[in-house]
Order: C-alpha cells, then sequence, then structure tokens
C-alpha cells in the first residue's frame, strides 16, 4: 500500500489544529466553538493558505453540509412543524419579501447596479440552516415552540433557495438584457425542480421505510454501511435530475425520519456529521481574503450592521403583526438574522457568470461570514438584549413602551375579577409547567398561570386554565396576577436572565412569597439562593433520585435506608 504523502498529512494536520485551537479559546471565552471554527479557517486562508490543500478539503466540507441537513431533516418532527404551516409559509414569504427589496434597496447606495443589488438581495435575504440548526441541537430546543418555527421558516427559505440557484445560474453579464428568454428559462426550472422533489417525496414515503426495515433486519453492518450509501444515491440522484443537493438531502431526511430505525440511524451518523460539519464552518472561514477587502472593511461593516438591522427588524414586525409576544418575535429575530451559507454558493455562481467582480463577490460574502460569527453570541445573550433593549424603549421612548406593554404584549381577558388570593402563580407553562397546573386542578388549588407563547395559552384556555398571556419578567404583568396576594411562586422557565427578573419583580411586590426554582446547571444554583428562592429544583437530578429510589427498593432496603441516602445525596449536590 503506498504511503500518503506527507504534505497531504501536514495540510490535514494544520487544517484542524488551528480552528481547534481557536474553538478551545471560544469556549474558554464562553462563547460558541462555531465562532472559533470560522475564526480558525479565516487564519488559516490568510496565512497558512500556501500549506493547505483547500480543493481536497473542499469536498469533505461540502459532504458535511449534506450530513448536517439530512440530520437535521431526520430530527425535524414534521408533523408538528406543518401543524404551524400558515404562520410558517405566511412569514417566511414576507420575510423573503421584505428583505429581498429593502436589501436591494440599500445595495444600490453601496455603488452596486440594479441587477446586483437585486441578486445581492436575494443572496441574503434567507437564514443559515447549518448554522442555526447546530445551534438548536446544541441547546436543545428541537421540540420547542421558537425551535419548531425557526426551523420551519428555515425550511421554507431553503425549498426557496431552489428559485433562487436557477435564477443565479441563468443570469450571464451576455443575457441580462434578454428578460423575457430569461424570466422563461427560470419559470421552467421553477416547475420542474417542483415536480421532481414532489414525485420523489411521494414515492419515497411509500418504499424507504419498507427498504430500511428489510436491510435492518438482515444485519446491523450492512445497515450501517447502507445509510451512507443511502446519502450518496440521493445525492447522486439529485445532480442527475438538476435538483438542489441540499433539498434533496433534507427531504431524503425527513422521510428516513419516519422509520422504525430513525434513532439508530440518528446516532450511527452523528459523530461522522459533527467531524464534516466543523469541516465546513472552517471552510467558510478559509474563503474570506483579508489583503483585497482591507480598504472596503470600513463600507463591509457598515453594509453588514444595515443588513442585521433590517432583518432583525423585518422578522420582529412580521411575528408581531402575527400576535406573537414581543419576546418571542424578538427571539425568533435573534435565530434568523444571520445570511445563509448558501449565499456563498449564490454569489460563487454569479462570480462565474461574470455578473460580479472578484471585489464585489468578496465584499458580499464578508458579510455573510460577520453575520454568522455573530448569531451564536447574540442568540447566547438574547434574553439580555431583550431586557435592556425594552428598559431602554420605557426610558427614552415611553410612548412606544406604553404600546407594547398595552397593546402588543397585554392580557385583556378579565382575570383578575376571580378575586384570587393565597393562589400559586406559574411563571411559564411548557411541559413542566403544565405538570404543574395538572396537578394544581387535581388538589383544587388555586393557581395562574403566564406565559407569553400564543399558542400554548390558547391551548391552556380551552381547556379552562385560568392563564395570561405575556411576559412573567414585567412587572406589571406579575401584578395583574395579584402576586402581592399569591402564596406561591413557582419559575417554570428555564432561561437565566427571565428567572433573576421575575425573582426580583416579585420581591417587589410581595418580600413574603414563597419562591421556588429550576435549573439545568449546578453553578446557577447559588445565584438563585443569593437572589432569595427558597427551594430550588434540578430536573436532571430529580429524574436521578427518582431511578435511584426505584433500585433502592428493588433490593429490599428500608425505607429509612432510602431516606437517609436520598437526603446525603441531597446535601452533597446542595439542593437539600
Amino acid at each position: 500500500m503506498a504511503d500518503i504523502p506527507a504534505p497531504q498529512v501536514f495540510s490535514f494536520f494544520l487544517f484542524l489544529l488551528c480552528p481547534f485551537a481557536f474553538a478551545l479559546i471560544a469556549k474558554r471565552l464562553k462563547i460558541s466553538p462555531i465562532v472559533g471554527y470560522i475564526i480558525g479557517g479565516l487564519v488559516l486562508g490568510n496565512l497558512f493558505g500556501q500549506f493547505i490543500n483547500l480543493n481536497a478539503i473542499q469536498s469533505f466540507a461540502y459532504f458535511g453540509i449534506i450530513m448536517l441537513l439530512f440530520t437535521v431533516g431526520l430530527e425535524a418532527n414534521f408533523s408538528r412543524i406543518m401543524m404551524a404551516k400558515k404562520i410558517i409559509i405566511v412569514g417566511g414569504l414576507l420575510q423573503l419579501i421584505f428583505s429581498i427589496v429593502l436589501v436591494g434597496i440599500t445595495s444600490l447606495f453601496f455603488g452596486f447596479s440594479l441587477l446586483q443589488s437585486f441578486l445581492i438581495g436575494i443572496a441574503i435575504s434567507s437564514s443559515s440552516t447549518t448554522l442555526i440548526a447546530k445551534i438548536i441541537q446544541d441547546r436543545g430546543e428541537e421540540n420547542s415552540f421558537i425551535g419548531e418555527i425557526a426551523m420551519g421558516i428555515l425550511i421554507f427559505q431553503d425549498i426557496a433557495f431552489i428559485p433562487f440557484l436557477i435564477i443565479f445560474t441563468s443570469i450571464t453579464s451576455a443575457t441580462v438584457s434578454l428578460w423575457i428568454p430569461l424570466l422563461g428559462g427560470i419559470v421552467v426550472g421553477i416547475v420542474k425542480s417542483t415536480v421532481i422533489i414532489g414525485s420523489l417525496f411521494y414515492l419515497g414515503k411509500r418504499t424507504i421505510p419498507r427498504v430500511f426495515n428489510r436491510i435492518a433486519r438482515s444485519s446491523r453492518e450492512l445497515f450501517n454501511l447502507f445509510i451512507i450509501l443511502f446519502i450518496f444515491l440521493v445525492t447522486a440522484l439529485c445532480l442527475f435530475l438538476q435538483v438542489p443537493i441540499l433539498i434533496g438531502v433534507f427531504v431524503a431526511g425527513v422521510l428516513v425520519g419516519q422509520t422504525v430505525e430513525h434513532y439508530h440511524i440518528f446516532s450511527e451518523v452523528r459523530p461522522l456529521r459533527d467531524l464534516l460539519a466543523v469541516i465546513f464552518f472552517v471552510y467558510i472561514g478559509t474563503n474570506i481574503k483579508l489583503g483585497f477587502i482591507t480598504n472596503l472593511i470600513p463600507q463591509i461593516l457598515l453594509f453588514t450592521a444595515i443588513v442585521i438591522f433590517i432583518k432583525a427588524v423585518v422578522l420582529l414586525c412580521i411575528f408581531l403583526f402575527m400576535k406573537f409576544h414581543s419576546r418571542t418575535s424578538f427571539d425568533l429575530s435573534m435565530y434568523l438574522f444571520q445570511i445563509d451559507e448558501d449565499a456563498f454558493i449564490l454569489m460563487s455562481a454569479a462570480l462565474a457568470n461574470a455578473v460580479f467582480s472578484f471585489s464585489e463577490y468578496l465584499f458580499v460574502i464578508s458579510s455573510v461570514l460577520i453575520t454568522l460569527l455573530l448569531t451564536p453570541i447574540m442568540i447566547k445573550y438574547k434574553d439580555w438584549f431583550y431586557l435592556k433593549i425594552k428598559s431602554g424603549i420605557k426610558r427614552f421612548l415611553p410612548f412606544v413602551g406604553n404600546f407594547i406593554t398595552h397593546r402588543i404584549d397585554r392580557d385583556m381577558s378579565p382575570i383578575d375579577v376571580l378575586q384570587i388570593k393565597n393562589h400559586v402563580v406559574i411563571c411559564g407553562y411548557g411541559r413542566i409547567g403544565s405538570y404543574i397546573g395538572r396537578s394544581m386542578l387535581m388538589a383544587n388549588i388555586p393557581f395562574v398561570a403566564i406565559d407569553y407563547n400564543f399558542r400554548t395559552v390558547e391551548a391552556a384556555r380551552r381547556e379552562g386554565i385560568n392563564i395570561i398571556y405575556g411576559d412573567p419578567c414585567d412587572i406589571d404583568i406579575l401584578d395583574y396576577a395579584q402576586v402581592e396576594e399569591a402564596a406561591i411562586l413557582i419559575l417554570a422557565l428555564p432561561e437565566k436572565y427571565a428567572q433573576e427578573t421575575i425573582i426580583m419583580n416579585a420581591k417587589k411586590l410581595n418580600p413574603n412569597i414563597y419562591i421556588i426554582g429550576r435549573v439545568h446547571r449546578e453553578i446557577d444554583q447559588r445565584r438563585l439562593k443569593d437572589l432569595g428562592v427558597h427551594l430550588i429544583v434540578q430536573p436532571e437530578f430529580e429524574a436521578s433520585l427518582s431511578i435511584i429510589k426505584k433500585i433502592y427498593l428493588w433490593r429490599n432496603l428500608s425505607r429509612e435506608d432510602v431516606i437517609n441516602k436520598i437526603r446525603r445525596l441531597k446535601l452533597e449536590h446542595g439542593l437539600s
């Protein structure tokens, strides 16, 4: 067997070492490692470009996107996403239209032609499925309301990528003036892609579960090999039918997700996906050549800031118009303000067709890179940003603050006429909050719930729950729930900043109220205790205690012995 050339080995070693170092620094700074991967790629491309073989690495990077989108489709709860199809389709369509128009107008002021501005608006209008899917998975928000809506909007945008790609590949410097043949070719291409994908989805829904089930019964080794073979088959089929590969692979993931074996498939694919996804994020950074854009950096930063503002405000306004709470709308704008990495593909096609010069191409993709770098940071601190912006609006623009509080976020249900006293206030009515509420109903204990998820509030009201639509962080909403007359306040929502704000506001209204909080990390326990929380519950720890109790009883330990051991575990954990 021939040895691998030493330069190639060194190339791959250097390609992984540099982003690993920057990702380690990012982790120490408590920000997403993705930021470190992209910065590592930026350093590699500009300082060590002569030592790495980008052509060889490009294939691995692109296959990383394929694997990532396949697993996104695999994990997508398509039936639940389709329940919100009106929100996703209307919201996604409005977001694309307004973003294309406003970003296109902005591009004109930066010296681009009308055609170039139109194409930039298209390229920049979508958000990053690859990045947001990874962040949502890392945060465990796949089944949350915000996670489902964000992924639904991203899926809609990915479908829109088909006509976008057709437009970019159809326009060349020679055909710009031939508008009628150009539009005809675009329409034909869109219809063709729609028919092909629809046919593949219909046929695949009938055949894929049967094929996977039969192979899974034969041999585990063959089944694992077939998973990779299937992904390559879908990729080849998309190339042959001239359908965007990323859309085809995502649809394939959705179809495989309906099989009995999809959990096993995900566990087998995930390690390879994680490694190749890292290579993709590093590769993004290597595309930016700082030497060509040094003089353009101020303009790029200004353009990027305007684009971020436009996309965030458009998303915020759309979801507010759909009667989402201001907090939910803001969170969704933080998840979707960035530019899709597919802009690299679209702008590369326009560059190859001589519609853009190389410096203009770098101008646009540099903006893409900056938004991708900012996204993990903005999402991590979205609760802090929301509270700061809201307090700033109340201070400097009180009329806007009053409009948001009393017209957008205010629940006008007559819950205050119930004359509730000595009751329980549940802040957050998700999975944990709803279980608590159900138990309160069974025991005839009076309670009021608060949640800013409009769908959750509507569903709870249909069940006769006393629930307020509003942000529990708002002291007016807590006052509306009569916290000053309540006996117990339960923090059933997981966000750290939200919990701290609720505690401080509740203490102002009722210094003697008994507060029960939840944490997911041990390091947050001390902070809540310092703020005055009387009882702290860590769901993961409580689940482990339930399992431990069952094991102790199975081993016939005495009741007193079980209680003593559980008490000792709680003391060690600091939750006693």
